[in-house]
């Protein structure tokens, strides 16, 4: 692994929520080298006015100090919610900017942070890297094809499009998550590598060998087709809808933070039917614990150009807890076609589960643990520090 550096990953969310690759590889380079993990930038009054009002934010909050420490060489930053990125002109929004750059140049001081590696998340966040004085490398990590989600406008697709581009041809590097996303980026930087998203193999290992169930997912009747991860618009809610309503012998379960703007209704819906079950945010530790629980491991994930490109960590979950998985037909599932049931559209969604139920022979159950073991976390950081230290070599004056 990586060791004895400075590492200063750019995020667009909080450390806390729903864990996504970025908390899995910062937390475990932290063994290793001093990390701080900066959270996304409060975004304008009105948005922080109306999260107060709706209760979403809160006074602790405004108090919360902006340093937090998470583990001895990990700590995370959050920008001061009084000083957010606003749509106003000079003066407001540059004496914002100020304010958010002498903090968290505070910060690197007080950390002793100095020429790091700077990790960073999304092309708005281009304006951030001057923030940073001396980086010692910097890094592009491209989780999603950011021009795809359903709520970017074309005239905002085309704004983050430049910034895109902009933002690659400035980095030393570019590390993308699937294959479709290596294809679409590997033209601005010929330094762009493809590492997919992985498992906490050992966590799932230690829990199926633990008897332990959570009891709110234990007094669910089986079989339970559970889903695990984000509830956003990514996914097909009229598909798990029918699903629900056309099975009522099987049991929907849900876990995830939500976020579905474009189909409230259909969620709501959703919710009302007697067999489906929100459970909420489960903690990272507990997630194993509910995924073994479950029958079928369900990626009911909407076909579009947003979904071509992703890297599901909850694909690897579901194998790592030797599950049968029930996909729609994507290019980051289909190249474990073998152990996964397509479905053949969304109306084959119902047939898809129905294999997957099926599909319960010891041998095929070791197989899918088999194909996670191969794609752990620990796995891809050893693919991380290796680019990083050939990166670091060739940026090295001869």
């Amino acid at each position: 692994m990586l060791k004895g550096h400075s590492i200063i990953y750019l995020g667009a969310d909080n450390w806390d929520g729903l864990w996504r690759n970025r908390q899995q590889f910062m937390s475990m380079l932290a063994t290793q080298n001093k990390v701080l993990f900066v959270e996304g930038r409060p975004f304008g009054p009105r948005r922080i006015l109306s999260g107060l009002h709706r209760g979403e934010l809160g006074l602790s909050d405004l108090r919360r100090p902006s340093l937090q420490r998470i583990s001895e060489n990990l700590h995370t930053f959050r920008y001061p919610i009084w000083a957010p990125i606003s749509s106003a002109r000079f003066p407001s929004n540059q004496l914002a900017g100020i304010v958010r750059r002498l903090f968290l140049r505070w910060v690197l001081r007080k950390l002793q942070i100095s020429e790091p590696i700077v990790w960073v998340h999304h092309p708005r966040m281009i304006d951030l890297v001057n923030d940073i004085p001396l980086p010692r490398l910097l890094l592009y990590h491209v989780v999603d094809e950011y021009t795809a989600y359903p709520c970017v406008t074309p005239a905002r697709r085309r704004r983050i499009e430049e910034r895109e581009k902009k933002m690659m041809a400035f980095v030393d590097a570019v590390i993308v998550v699937s294959k479709k996303l290596y294809e679409a980026k590997r033209p601005f930087n010929p330094n762009t590598y493809l590492v997919p998203n992985g498992v906490n193999y050992e966590a799932y290992t230690a829990a199926l060998a633990d008897p332990y169930l959570p009891d709110d997912l234990r007094v669910i009747k089986t079989p339970r087709l559970g889903y695990s991860g984000l509830i956003g618009d990514r996914l097909n809610l009229t598909v798990l809808k029918e699903l629900a309503q056309q099975n009522p012998q099987w049991s929907l379960v849900l876990l995830g933070e939500v976020d579905v703007s474009q189909q409230i209704e259909t969620w709501r819906a959703l919710r009302a039917l007697p067999n489906v079950h929100y459970l909420g945010l489960v903690g990272i530790s507990q997630v194993p614990h509910y995924v073994k629980g479950f029958q079928v491991g369900l990626i009911p994930y909407l076909q579009n150009r947003e979904t071509e490109h992703v890297s599901p960590i909850k694909l690897y979950d579901y194998l790592a807890a030797g599950l049968p998985v029930a996909s729609v037909d994507i290019p980051a599932v289909r190249e474990f076609s073998q152990h996964i049931h397509l479905a053949n559209g969304p109306h084959g969604f119902s047939q898809a589960v129905r294999t997957a139920l099926a599909d319960t022979a010891p041998e095929r159950r070791q197989a899918r643990r088999e194909v996670a073991a191969q794609n752990s976390w620990e796995a891809r950081v050893e693919q991380l520090s290796d680019l990083i230290q050939a990166q670091l070599v060739a940026k090295t004056p001869r």
